[in-house]
């Protein structure tokens, strides 16, 4: 049996929704699953596959969907509830674990990527596939990264990498040279629409229209602007972003109230929404030319990622972290452009 149990919590979970193991269909992303299975059908499968998008639209899902595929046997249905429980002894899901002291670690470390000797070592050799979902790279830390790239350099056979990716400029480009992409976009509108009807979730249709709309195709964005109070932190972020000047009274309530005991979900929205926010601004200045604001929005991105990974992996006081990232933002953008 595979050794990681996604029965357990995940530390992406949300709160009623099946997780992507569970997911039982595609939404949006037939024709990258088709893309997929052709390759198999070919007898030319790349061993590595790079699974690019933005957070929460698909990706996880996807690869799951793809791994039920390639493990399929005479009983589809044992299959299917063996990837949901991940029992399958041929799949091996790799995320951040769970941590010494409640909650997930930050990143994913060294000694996940080399449960890789242990699963290849014992699965099932050439006759069937083995399948390894990274979800996603870009929490590797850099000690984990080469570990997985010294096992993409000399795959085993019939060993299959699905590997999400959410931020194609994190990642090394030495991982990046011996993966396939697979560009996944955001999903439509109506798709979008579609798959929160059927999750049964909370609110009048104008509010889950709304959410649609704001989330940018993500249905994990969405999801989270439903159920944690997300639609009136984007207001309010949308607010103090477009103020001709730091309104600091605000951005302290805003600190304060995410940064409660319990509302955990809701400072991880917080972050999520002002970081997609900061992308956003980065993507328009690059198309109406001005690549000078675009590169001091990927600079100033790359930067607060790596003070936000650091100062959540050290606990330090995370009302301070929020209210310090909307000071740089402030000092290194014009408000005007900020949002």
């Amino acid at each position: 049996m595979s050794d990681i149990d996604t029965t357990a919590p995940e530390h992406d979970a949300l709160e009623g929704i099946p997780s992507p193991a569970e997911t039982d269909s595609v939404s949006g992303h037939e024709a990258a699953l088709e893309e997929l299975r052709q390759a198999e059908s070919s007898g030319r499968m790349h061993h590595a596959w790079l699974l690019q998008g933005p957070r929460g639209i698909g990706k996880a899902t996807l690869a799951f969907a793809f791994a039920r595929h390639l493990l399929k046997g005479p009983d589809a249905t044992t299959v299917a509830r063996q990837v949901a429980s991940g029992s399958h002894p041929n799949l091996l899901h790799i995320t951040r674990p769970p941590a010494d002291r409640g909650g997930f670690k930050t990143q994913i470390t060294v000694d996940e990527v080399r449960r890789l000797n242990r699963f290849f070592q014992t699965t099932a050799g050439n006759e069937q596939w083995r399948v390894l979902i990274v979800d996603p790279i870009d929490d590797l830390n850099r000690n984990a990264a080469n570990a997985l790239l010294k096992t993409l350099e000399e795959p085993p056979e019939r060993s299959l990498f699905l590997i999400v990716n959410h931020l194609p400029g994190r990642l090394l480009p030495t991982i990046r040279s011996r993966c396939r992409v697979l560009r996944i976009e955001p999903l439509g509108l109506d798709t979008l629409r579609a798959v929160l009807a059927g999750l049964g979730l909370p609110g009048t249709a104008a509010d889950i229209g709304s959410a649609a709309e704001r989330a940018d195709g993500s249905v994990r964005g969405a999801i989270m602007l439903l159920t944690s109070g997300g639609l009136e932190i984007e207001t309010r972020i949308d607010a103090l972003l477009s103020a001709p000047q730091p309104e600091w009274h605000g951005i302290q309530a805003l600190a304060e109230e995410v940064t409660q005991r319990g509302r955990e979900t809701a400072f991880d929205l917080t972050v999520a929404t002002l970081f997609a926010k900061l992308a956003k601004t980065a993507e328009e200045a690059a198309n109406r030319g001005r690549g000078d604001l675009a590169r001091q929005c990927a600079k100033l991105y790359e930067e607060e990622t790596l003070r936000f990974r650091e100062g959540l992996a050290f606990n330090l006081d995370r009302k301070q972290m929020l209210i310090t990232h909307l000071q740089r933002r402030f000092t290194a953008l014009k408000p005007t452009a900020a949002n």
